[in-house]
Order: C-alpha cells, then structure tokens, then sequence
C-alpha cells in the first residue's frame, strides 16, 4: 500500500511541476491575482455583505453557504494538521504560515468548491461565472505552486460534497 501511495505522490508532483507558471508575466500576473479568489478575508466580507444586503430567503441561503465553509474548513483543517503534508514551496503572502503551513487539502479550494453550488443555487443567473472563478483559483494556486494537484483537487471535493449535502438538505424549505 505504501508503495502505491509513493507512485501517487510523484505522479502529483510531476503533473503540479508541469502546470506551475514560472516566467513573469502576464500568465504569472494572472495566476497569481486568480489564486487569492479564494481568500478567506475576502469570502468573510462577501458573505458579510450579502447577509446585511439581500433579504429573505437569500440572506438564509448565504448564511447556510458559509455554514458549509466553515464545516468545509473544519473537515479540511483536521486532515491538514493530521497529515501534515508539506507545501510544494514556501510562497509568502499566499496562506498563512502561522497556521496554514500545510498543503493538503487545500483550504482555498474547499472554500472554492462551495461556489459553483452555492453560488448557483442562490444567483442561477451566474452559474458560469462561479464556475470559472472556482476553477481559476484552483488552478492558480497550482500553478504558483504553493499546492500540488491532488491538493486542490481533494480540497474542492470537500468542499463540493458539504455543499451538495446541505443544499439536497434545505432545498424543501426553501
């Protein structure tokens, strides 16, 4: 079992190093500006002001949104200090080195894979752009490299999975 566990860990380092952007350019410009679409800071104050913004019953449905990312963060934050795993390199002003210092599950991507589903569940109107969003920003953080492949992929299922689960939950009631 170990073994196979190895011959994953190099296929997701070999697939991460071949879709990091290193020059610095216009592709390192863009990815770095995708990769903080998921921000924790950023979320708090979008979340914040649709609840004060919008009545009924979408305040209850963003209140329900981030009540999945915060259950999404617990989930994610538990496997993170339980495995451990270390970032593919140390990046200041990506994640918090305080708290953060571990890669998998990504964090960000938790956070993004509530967006399609949420996001399309309370504006349907811009369901595509909640997708693309979710999407740059996972690919974002992978091609900085401050997480690897599967990181990003393991932390929107999370993400996806809570959000599904809630929205499949409430739907009745709203």
């Amino acid at each position: 079992m170990r073994d196979v566990w190895q011959r994953l860990d190099a296929l997701d380092q070999r697939w991460s190093q071949a879709l990091q952007v290193r020059e610095h350019g216009a592709g390192k410009m863009i990815a770095t500006l995708a990769a903080h679409l998921g921000d924790g800071p950023l979320w708090l104050i979008l979340w914040g002001v649709g609840i004060i913004y919008f009545g009924p019953p979408r305040r209850w449905q963003i209140l329900l949104w981030l009540l999945a990312s915060i259950l999404a963060a617990v989930v994610t934050y538990s496997i993170k200090f339980w495995l451990k795993r270390p970032r593919p390199q140390e990046i200041d002003g990506f994640y918090s080195k305080g708290y953060d210092r571990h890669s998998f599950p990504s964090g960000h991507a938790t956070r993004m894979g509530t967006l399609p589903f949420f996001g399309a569940w309370i504006f349907p109107e811009y369901a595509l752009l909640f997708w693309f969003i979710s999407l740059a920003c996972i690919w974002a953080r992978v091609a900085v490299g401050v997480h690897y492949l599967g990181d990003v992929i393991v932390g929107w299922m999370i993400g996806a999975v809570i959000s599904l689960m809630i929205i499949m939950a409430v739907t009745p009631y709203f």
